[in-house]
């Protein structure tokens, strides 16, 4: 079910299998401005539709893909407000720092992709984050996804 959740984007409806020119060139440019703001700033967590702390469950290969799926039991949002207990999603296998079942983790996904784009595990790199992130919170949502 958190697989389902995580995949299941924004509910804008665009079918990640089918658009046009113009729908990503419209994904190329919310990238380029979650870029531009980087990871903890407004602008970030405007485009973000996944923003998440806990500790990672389970990490299975994902045979012929060069990817891992990763289940994290979340027990922290920060955007959505709230959301389902454990949440999966694919991760590359050569992803640093590599995640590993206990570890805590902080995690971010971009509307429109399915793997992290922020992505820091033990509390000395959370940390920062966490209070970047909690301190752009309320601007956030002021912003449009740009």
């Amino acid at each position: 079910m958190g697989w389902l959740v995580v995949q299941g984007g924004s509910g804008s409806g665009q079918d990640s299998g089918s658009g046009s020119d113009s729908a990503a060139d419209s994904a190329a440019g919310s990238r380029q401005g979650v870029q531009e703001s980087g990871p903890g700033r407004a602008g970030y967590l405007a485009c973000a539709r996944l923003v998440a702390e806990g500790t990672v469950a389970e990490v299975e290969p994902v045979p012929g893909t060069g990817q891992d799926r990763v289940t994290l039991d979340v027990d922290r949002y920060y955007k959505p407000a709230k959301g389902q207990d454990r949440v999966v999603f694919p991760m590359d296998e050569d992803a640093a720092p590599e995640p590993r079942p206990g570890e805590r983790v902080l995690v971010g996904i971009t509307r429109g992709q399915a793997q992290p784009d922020l992505w820091k595990a033990g509390e000395k790199e959370i940390a920062p984050e966490r209070a970047r992130i909690v301190a752009a919170l309320p601007e956030s949502g002021t912003l449009p996804c740009e």
